[in-house]
């Protein structure tokens, strides 16, 4: 089963699976807290990052349908001082268009508020021109709180809770100050350079607000998905705007509509989200033809559990399509030594495969190095992962001279030709 690459002994995962509003799986495994020696349950409670988002844009809609604003509203409307205000759109800081640059600095471990938080965002010049191009922004989204708070003379929080949490009924969902005591809440964790299970350095959740400062447990973010596909809680036109590819001005499309990515599960239109913050990590994944939900929280934030692979695993078997099963096998030194190297992707950017220490990792410049793990028929795929994977390219000699990249397990590949060796 999927949830056996989490170690009963590591940080844990709560996992729940829903299919036409029913739970057909639920569970929990590895430990809430590793010192007390607690077993994951699956009522914890996990920080869930960016999953926030969700909860914000679905707040914004529903405040434009009570009139409150609109998604056409200049920002200026809402904080005439910031700089641009009069050139961004409510629906451009919705869908990371509006060019706010996540780049300033502020002490992580202090508290700040809302005011403080717009105040140092306004110092930074935009990323781009509004609507030119798309750049995940949690500072936009923080923009957003300023927005709610703005409109309705109330902390973000307690509209977030007014106005979709209570609706939704998402029970166990909520902002904790710093200094709360929480029931149930999981420990988070990080790892070290050595790959030791250490505990993340501290940070005000205040910081993150709208972008990212919820606390949920999986039955709740499942109700958060289910909630937005109800109509009798999230009218449907609301949910055709935030789940619609984002156009930008060039008439290019991105697969990112209002606090929703748009995805592909077994070639099903899926829309999901994840999440990352110190010592967390969570994704949520719906396919709206099969009416499945999937949620996977961690108490970690090191990938390993990896919560977007198992919930897009589990998405594919609650959908009857499931990924093929790898087989791992141990490579020698040689053999290792001979994957090292440069594969080219059509249109400019590359694969390097390197060897550190014994552990394959591949990695797409300038994002982040990912291991991988060997697998029977000459198969490579992400460690903790097993959606996406690589076919191994040899010549009559058994020379490696490509690979076959499947992305989403999916029949069709992408031919990445060698052009370099380390």
């Amino acid at each position: 089963m999927v949830l056996q690459l989490v170690q009963q002994n590591s940080p844990g995962i709560s996992v729940t699976v829903s299919k036409d509003g029913n739970v057909i799986y639920r569970a929990s495994r590895g430990m809430a807290s590793m010192e007390l020696h607690v077993p994951s349950a699956d009522d914890d409670v996990y920080r869930i990052g960016s999953i926030t988002k969700t909860v914000t844009a679905a707040t914004i809609l529903l405040l434009s349908q009570q009139g409150k604003l609109s998604l056409d509203d200049r920002l200026s409307r809402f904080l005439p001082d910031f700089p641009h205000a009069s050139d961004i759109t409510i629906a451009e800081l919705l869908s990371h268009t509006a060019g706010i640059s996540d780049d300033w600095n502020v002490d992580p471990a202090s508290a700040i508020d809302t005011k403080t938080l717009a105040s140092l965002i306004a110092k930074q010049p935009l990323d781009f021109k509004p609507a030119s191009a798309w750049r995940y922004s949690n500072s936009g989204y923080m923009l957003l709180g300023a927005v709610i708070e703005k409109v309705t003379g109330r902390h973000w929080y307690d509209v977030e809770h007014d106005v979709v949490l209570v609706p939704f009924g998402m029970t166990h969902t909520a902002y904790y100050p710093d200094n709360s005591v929480v029931n149930d809440m999981a420990q988070g964790y990080s790892v070290n350079a050595q790959g030791e299970v250490t505990r993340p350095p501290f940070v005000s959740i205040s910081g993150p607000m709208t972008a990212g400062a919820l606390a949920s447990t999986a039955d709740d973010i499942r109700r958060l998905v289910e909630g937005l596909n109800n109509s009798k809680t999230f009218p449907a036109a609301l949910l055709n705007v935030m789940t619609a590819a984002t156009k930008l001005a060039d008439g290019s499309t991105v697969p990112y509509g209002y606090g929703v990515m748009l995805e592909r599960v077994r070639g099903e239109e899926a829309f999901a989200h994840n999440g990352g913050i110190e010592g967390f990590s969570s994704q949520y994944i719906y396919v709206p033809r099969e009416k499945v939900t999937v949620v996977v929280l961690a108490n970690s934030d090191s990938g390993t559990p990896n919560t977007r692979g198992i919930a897009r695993q589990l998405a594919a078997l609650a959908i009857g399509k499931p990924y093929q099963r790898f087989v791992d096998v141990t490579l020698s030194t040689h053999d290792e030594e001979a994957l090292a190297g440069t594969y080219a992707i059509a249109g400019g950017s590359t694969h390097v495969i390197t060897l550190e220490n014994g552990q394959l990792f591949i990695q797409r410049p300038p994002g982040p190095s990912r291991p991988l793990t060997p697998a029977k028929g000459d198969l490579l795929y992400y460690a903790g992962d097993g959606t996406d994977y690589f076919h191994i390219v040899r010549a009559r000699d058994g020379r490696i001279t490509a690979l076959e990249f499947y992305p989403d397990g999916m029949s069709h590949a992408r031919l990445e030709k060698r052009i370099g060796t380390h």
